[in-house]
């Protein structure tokens, strides 16, 4: 009896080591997943965008809106419908100092305009709110996602994970800072340099699913404030979207 469960427990080993290695097996190649992945996204009709940030503070240019410089607008969260190939809506959430504040973006073209209970008595104004920043950008052939994608060097897989339930493939990498303009819709503050990223990408579907950007802190940093970490949820591809111009009374408020 002894022998007999001796020769049990070592075939259940055997098993349990094929499934471990058969599951290692199967796990596809990171650069062709990734490059899968982000055809997807440069082919996608539309899809939904969050971008969440934490850690060292996302300083908004608030151009001709009249705030300090002192006390500038900052970036905490986004929630954003993108409809090619150049309409984006957004809620973009700001603090100014102790306050907090949503504002409605609407961008179409080269043109934004912008609504806040706050900043704008809840009126619709054409106001640049992302300097330089257009929705086409997020598709540009040589700047846009798809391309911040391609371009991550160190590209290897991690393995199968789970995100809130979701089996997902782990990659992860470096990036030059330079290629995540429209990946951060404009607002990251590294310029130069390389920074780590993760992507995660649906194990069924080869979509990208989620991205984390980990910023290295900028010379002005006061002691014990954390880098900036970006994690950005792209979901919902190809829905129908309708996207249209505020439209604005005399006094610039939506009717």
């Amino acid at each position: 009896m002894r022998h007999m469960r001796r020769v049990v427990a070592l075939l259940i080993s055997i098993m349990l080591i094929g499934a471990a290695c058969q599951e290692v097996e199967d796990l596809p190649e990171a650069h062709p997943l990734l490059s899968e992945a982000a055809d997807k996204i440069q082919t996608a009709t539309s899809f939904k965008i969050e971008i969440d940030v934490s850690g060292y503070p996302v300083a908004i240019k608030t151009g001709d809106l009249g705030l300090s410089e002192e006390f500038p607008l900052v970036f905490e969260y986004a929630n954003g419908t993108f409809a090619a190939p150049n309409q984006l809506e957004a809620t973009v959430e700001v603090s100014l100092e102790q306050l907090r504040a949503n504002i409605e973006l609407v961008a179409i073209d080269q043109q934004q305009y912008m609504r806040s209970e706050l900043i704008t008595q809840n009126r619709w104004i054409a106001q640049e709110i992302i300097p330089g920043f257009t929705p086409a950008s997020l598709l540009a052939s040589n700047s846009g996602i798809p391309y911040a994608l391609k371009t991550i060097s160190d590209l290897e897989m991690v393995g199968l994970e789970d995100i809130d339930g979701v089996d997902v493939y782990h990659l992860k990498g470096e990036i030059e800072a330079r290629n995540v303009y429209s990946l951060t819709f404009g607002l990251i503050g590294t310029q130069f340099g390389r920074l780590g990223i993760d992507v995660y990408i649906l194990a069924d579907e080869h979509t990208v699913e989620q991205i984390v950007l980990h910023e290295p802190l900028p010379n002005d940093a006061v002691e014990g404030q954390e880098p900036t970490t970006w994690t950005i949820t792209v979901f919902d591809y190809n829905k129908t979207v309708e996207i249209g111009t505020p439209v604005m009374d005399d006094e610039g408020s939506s009717s």
